[in-house]
């Protein structure tokens, strides 16, 4: 395996922004770890040596929303009861310290490429059962604590989404489970800087068994938004030569998830180009990998040439997104996944207009943009599903153009879905609030 040896600023860079989370304060107990079955060993990559590509820089806190989310109460309850003053009562910090134990335990064992062994399956039960216990009391907390900001267009009832999780997987659909838990973790999960005690995360997760794989490690950190160590264990697995000639359909989502996660938290024209140029001089890629990497480089590249202190905001961020969605739409008609960059980039853009105090109405065009977006990046989770987007687009305009299109979009987003249960109660409300 090559081995890059980085510049001597990036290297200083490296030894004071690296410092994990459990070298400040004492982790929480771990469950019990998870023996992987000899099938997913042969699935999943062998871990290979650290290979730094990136200056692994802490990203600057996500700001609180300015505007506070709209509480949503679940399909059985008086939308009227919205109106109530009285505030939601407060998780302790044991319940949501058994939240992460449980959630992490769904998440180890259903996070693998195959499906869970039965000692696994009847560990997802368990946890699943505390979890239905837990979910009510510690809800109002997690979404409080939301660092999305689609999350405050969107209507989410925890205790009903486990009883889901825990028929899809007595029914044996665990690719819907993981829909599910993905879609879990992007509601539940905020994310905060390691180095910002002012936004500690509520909720604090164990770290993974030793006996996984780094592409498992990989994902799990992505999904409890600890980004920093998502990259490096993408990068271990990338520096594996033989993944990309072995599992080239794996090897796909981990690259993508990696430059998902570099354009997001890093937000750097020239970092984003620094990442593709080092997996370009990488031997051994087929023809097509080689030549969407290169695709890439020169998206970035062109990224880096445009006006770097341009500020935008409003109708005008979202005309800017257009434009890169539709640059990205002239390099995919040339191959498949080159015009992922842009993609990238445009969600990233949407994002801080939905985080904005940008009129809803401005807000549900974004959404819906995202929407179609997302489903142009399937292999990457790092935003919302497309079906919170369209979700959040009718929320945010009811009765308009806009939620019109959406509503119409999220029904044949759903359809598509392999083994998807719909949310029937959900989408009667949304239905009429597109009208």
């Amino acid at each position: 395996m090559r081995v890059y040896f980085l510049p001597l600023t990036i290297a200083i860079a490296l030894a004071s922004f690296i410092r994990p989370l459990w070298a400040q304060q004492s982790p929480p107990p771990a469950p019990a770890a998870n023996t992987l079955s000899k099938q997913q060993e042969q699935n999943s990559p062998p871990s290979a040596g650290s290979r730094l590509l990136l200056p692994a820089k802490e990203p600057a806190p996500i700001p609180a929303p300015t505007v506070k989310a709209p509480v949503v109460p679940p399909a059985n309850v008086n939308p009227q009861s919205r109106l109530s003053t009285v505030p939601a009562p407060t998780a302790n910090h044991s319940s949501l310290q058994k939240f992460a134990d449980n959630l992490s335990i769904l998440l180890l064992s259903l996070g693998a490429y195959s499906d869970p062994t039965p000692d696994q399956k009847n560990r997802i039960v368990l946890a699943l059962n505390n979890l239905k216990i837990l979910a009510s009391e510690v809800q109002p907390q997690i979404l409080n604590n939301a660092t999305d900001p689609v999350m405050r267009y969107l209507s989410w009832d925890m205790p009903k989404q486990f009883l889901r999780i825990e028929a899809a997987v007595k029914a044996g659909t665990f690719n819907y489970a993981r829909y599910l838990l993905r879609q879990t973790t992007q509601y539940s999960v905020g994310f905060y800087s390691m180095n910002n005690p002012k936004n500690p995360n509520i909720l604090q997760f164990p770290e993974p068994p030793n006996n996984m794989s780094e592409l498992e490690k990989a994902e799990y950190y992505a999904a409890i938004k600890r980004y920093e160590e998502a990259m490096l264990a993408y990068e271990r697995v990338l520096g594996d030569k033989q993944f990309k000639i072995r599992r080239p359909e794996l090897w796909l989502k981990a690259v993508e998830n990696l430059m998902a996660i570099t354009i997001r938290i890093r937000k750097s024209a020239h970092i984003t180009l620094e990442m593709s140029s080092a997996l370009l001089e990488e031997s051994g890629y087929s023809n097509s990998q080689k030549d969407m990497l290169q695709a890439w480089r020169n998206s970035a590249k062109v990224w880096t040439s445009e006006e770097i202190n341009q500020k935008l905001a409003g109708s005008e961020l979202l005309t800017k997104a257009q434009q890169i969605i539709d640059k990205g739409n002239q390099l995919t008609a040339k191959g498949a996944n080159f015009g992922s960059i842009e993609y990238m980039r445009a969600i990233a853009l949407l994002n801080d207009l939905a985080q904005s105090n940008e009129p809803d109405a401005l807000k549900s065009r974004s959404f819906l943009l995202a929407g179609k977006t997302s489903e142009k990046l399937r292999n990457v989770f790092l935003w919302m599903y497309s079906d919170a987007y369209y979700e959040a687009c009718i929320r945010a305009n009811p009765h308009s153009l806009e939620s019109r299109e959406c509503i119409k979009l999220l029904e044949t987003f759903q359809a598509q879905q392999k083994d998807i249960i719909l949310d029937r109660d959900k989408l009667k409300t949304l239905v009429e609030l597109a009208k």
